[in-house]
């Protein structure tokens, strides 16, 4: 089975950003909020093992490990929504869930 969710979040490359932690911290808060809204409105069942594909949509694109750092809260959020009940930052890496990256 195979979900498509389109979000409208704004990424950032992470990496290269100096700004406030209060900043940042806002918008990893909304970035996760959007992923979990998301999730809660469609309720999918997400069975392990699968492969999540996340794309970036954007003008520019960003070199790989900018890349995964745009969208690390993204990521995590989307983790917790599949395995909830995990300590903060650890549904990311269970087993049977692959990650893949994109752009466009």
């Amino acid at each position: 089975m195979k979900y498509v969710w389109k979000l409208p979040i704004k990424t950032i490359s992470e990496s290269n950003t100096y700004e406030h932690w209060t900043k940042s911290a806002k918008r990893h808060k909304w970035q996760k909020m959007q992923v979990r809204s998301h999730y809660n409105r469609q309720a999918p069942q997400v069975k392990t093992p699968c492969i999540i594909t996340i794309t970036r949509i954007a003008p520019r694109s960003l070199d790989d490990d900018n890349l995964r750092g745009a969208l690390k809260w993204i990521r995590d959020s989307i983790a917790d929504c599949i395995t909830p009940g995990l300590q903060a930052g650890r549904a990311d890496n269970v087993k049977g869930i692959e990650w893949e990256y994109n752009q466009v």
